[in-house]
C-alpha cells in the first residue's frame, strides 16, 4: 500500500526510499510531556500498552490463541471486544504503516473502517487518561491515508483495567494544523541543524 515505507521497531525510526522520515509520535513530542514519570514506569507503560495492541490485533486478525494470553491482558482485550460488538465494526486496515507523501513524514494507524457503519480513524488506548495530544495525532494519520480511503470520523478507545472502555471522538479543527505547525517548525530546525528549545 505504502511501496518504499519501511519501519524499524527497535529504533521506532521510518524511512520512505531508504530516506528517515519522522514520525507521527515523534512529531508529537513537543506537546507530550512526561518528564515527570520515572523513566522505568514510562517504559513498562509502553510495553505494556504494545502487548494490548498485538492481543487485540491477533484478535481482530482471528489468529489470537488465548491460551497464552497474560492474565493483566485479559480485561483489556474484553474492552476492546466489547467496544467492537457495540460499534458494529468492519476494519478495512488493521495497524497499518500510512505515509504523506508531500509533507514527508509516516505513521502506523491502529485501526480505519466502519464505526457504526462512519469511515473512521481510530487510535487504541491502555494509558490512565486520553491525553490532548490524541486529536492531533488522528488528524495526521487521517491526512496520510491513502487515496482509496476517507475518513469522516476521528476516535480513541481507552480500554480499561476493569475490562470496561471510554470512546471519544475527536472533532477540534485545530488538530491539523497544530500538527502541521508542529512539522514544520522540527523540519525547519533539522535543516538549521538547531535543536528545537521548549522549554521555559
Amino acid at each position: 500500500m505504502n511501496a518504499g515505507l519501511t519501519f524499524d521497531a527497535e529504533s521506532h525510526t521510518y524511512r520512505f526510499n531508504g530516506q528517515l522520515v519522522p514520525g507521527v509520535t515523534t512529531i508529537l513530542k513537543a506537546i507530550t510531556d512526561f518528564s515527570a514519570v520515572p523513566p522505568q514506569v514510562l517504559a513498562a507503560a509502553a510495553d505494556f500498552g504494545t502487548a494490548v495492541h498485538l492481543a487485540c490485533e491477533l484478535d481482530d486478525l482471528g489468529q489470537l490463541d488465548e491460551s497464552t494470553l497474560d492474565a493483566a491482558l485479559v480485561p483489556y482485550l474484553a474492552a476492546w471486544r466489547k467496544f467492537s460488538a457495540d460499534h458494529a465494526v468492519q476494519w478495512q486496515l488493521i495497524e497499518s504503516p500510512v505515509y504523506h507523501p508531500v509533507l514527508r513524514y509516516a505513521g502506523t494507524l491502529d485501526r480505519f473502517g466502519l464505526v457504526r457503519g462512519m469511515n473512521t480513524v481510530l487510535d487504541i488506548k491502555s494509558s490512565a487518561q486520553l491525553y490532548p495530544s490524541v486529536g492531533p495525532q488522528l488528524a495526521a494519520y487521517e491526512k496520510a491515508l491513502p487515496p482509496e480511503f476517507t475518513a469522516v470520523k476521528r476516535m480513541a478507545v481507552q480500554l480499561k483495567a476493569d475490562g470496561t472502555y471510554h470512546a471519544q471522538e475527536y472533532s477540534d479543527p485545530t488538530d491539523w494544523p497544530l500538527f502541521c505547525s508542529l512539522l514544520t517548525v522540527r523540519t525547519w530546525c533539522a535543516r538549521h541543524s538547531i535543536t528545537p528549545n521548549l522549554k521555559d
